[in-house]
């Protein structure tokens, strides 16, 4: 294996931590800096919106900057502002800097993406792929229940301290690590934004929004899910690991599903497990209080499994969509990811502050299924099969490019 891709791995794993952690700190954040929950979840309106809109901007400002800098720079960005955060007195700045830390990410994400293409031989770039969003998935496994657990035992601040440290290691491997002269990305904002003409791209977009907006907002607030249930936040840790291990399983297995079944109709199932876990949330203050902790753990492990399954299958749904412009198609869809997380996260926490956790289940469920149904009537099926030629295909794309390409797709081809 490439040395290379590991500290690429190292990075995109200290970003997953920090993406995926706030919701585990949001209790600690908000008693320390004195905001209601609500209130704290701005820290996630303000990384998903500038995660959305910022990363494509500065990606076209980047245009003629090589990739080796582009990624050493956006991890020492992060570094920084993770530090600072670390250091932050007042809530107001922790917005603002985790704004600029999402920016970093979502440009090192993107760039990381296809240096990985780049640096393997043809025909092994699916597996180089899948090494970065292994790291990612990693992080929710791991990195993100010991950061819980940190923040309940010690401070929310060791965790921004530690992410730091791990950024700044990694900045500087991959300066030193990464090859010179390796192109940017080049296309212009006008390319990327001539996508949305392709037929069913727009409602495609629109759904996943809509889907992010309706099911995220649990996700965002676990921890007044969990009190609205009479559950302890100290065991918001298992409760996160158990999402983990959701996702694990997800980036292993569910490329395949997307690619038996097809990659519209893996969407729509997710879609109905969805509401049917939401629906169990809802039900968690009725449970007997023995279950409701297991319960709620099974039930977030399924949220894990479909969180990274729809992405992958987003993908590839995307990239039938759009075969000529597959990355530039990527981005887009995470953008919407991001623009719904957005919406989420604000109108999730006026529900919190104003009622409880458990409204948000509740109200998630035809919100959900609304986004079903523009996937069942608005976007066409395409191909279900992902041949070996069309990944090769996205990959050099992604290598011309530098943007994201889709999640690898496990299966006869590239097995993880």
């Amino acid at each position: 294996m490439d040395s290379r891709l590991l500290w690429l791995a190292l990075a995109a794993f200290v970003g997953g931590t920090e993406g995926g952690l706030v919701a585990g700190l949001l209790p600690s954040i908000s008693q320390e800096m004195g905001v209601s929950i609500g209130q704290a979840g701005l820290l996630v309106l303000a990384h998903a919106l500038a995660y959305a809109i910022g990363t494509p901007m500065v990606a076209v400002l980047l245009g003629g900057v090589g990739r080796r800098r582009i990624l050493a720079g956006a991890e020492a960005g992060l570094a920084v502002c993770a530090l600072l955060l670390a250091l932050a007195p007042a809530f107001e700045l922790m917005i603002g800097l985790r704004a600029a830390l999402a920016v970093c990410a979502g440009t090192f994400t993107g760039t990381a993406m296809a240096t990985a293409a780049m640096l393997a031989p043809r025909g092994q770039r699916g597996r180089a792929i899948q090494i970065i969003t292994m790291g990612q998935s990693l992080a929710v496994l791991m990195g993100v229940p010991l950061g819980a657990w940190l923040a309940t035992q010690f401070s929310w601040r060791i965790n921004y301290a530690a992410i730091a440290g791990m950024a700044a290691a990694a900045s500087l491997a991959l300066y030193i690590k990464l090859p010179r002269g390796m192109p940017g990305d080049t296309q212009s904002m006008r390319d990327r934004i001539r996508v949305l003409g392709n037929p069913g791209v727009l409602p495609a977009l629109g759904a996943t929004l809509i889907f992010m907006g309706g099911g995220a907002a649990v996700m965002i607030y676990i921890a007044a899910v969990m009190t609205g249930a009479g559950i302890s936040h100290n065991f918001l840790p298992l409760v996160l690991l158990a999402n983990g291990v959701g996702a694990v399983g997800s980036s292993m297995s569910a490329g395949r599903i997307a690619d038996r079944l097809g990659s519209r109709r893996t969407i729509i199932l997710a879609g109905g497990v969805v509401v049917a876990a939401l629906l169990s949330l809802a039900a968690l203050p009725y449970l007997p209080e023995a279950s409701r902790l297991p319960v709620l753990m099974i039930t977030f492990g399924i949220q894990g499994y479909i969180g990274w399954g729809y992405w992958i299958a987003g993908s590839s749904q995307m990239a039938q969509l759009a075969p000529s412009s597959v990355p530039v198609a990527i981005s887009l869809n995470m953008a919407a990811m991001n623009i719904g997380m957005a919406m989420a996260a604000a109108i999730g926490g006026l529900v919190v502050d104003t009622w409880d956790g458990n409204i948000l289940a509740i109200a998630g469920v035809p919100v959900v299924g609304l986004a079903m149904l523009i996937w069942m009537t608005a976007v066409p099926a395409g191909d279900a099969t992902d041949t070996e030629s069309a990944r090769e295909a996205a990959e050099d794309a992604a290598v011309k490019v530098g943007a994201t390409p889709p999640a690898p797709m496990p299966g006869p081809q590239h097995k993880p």
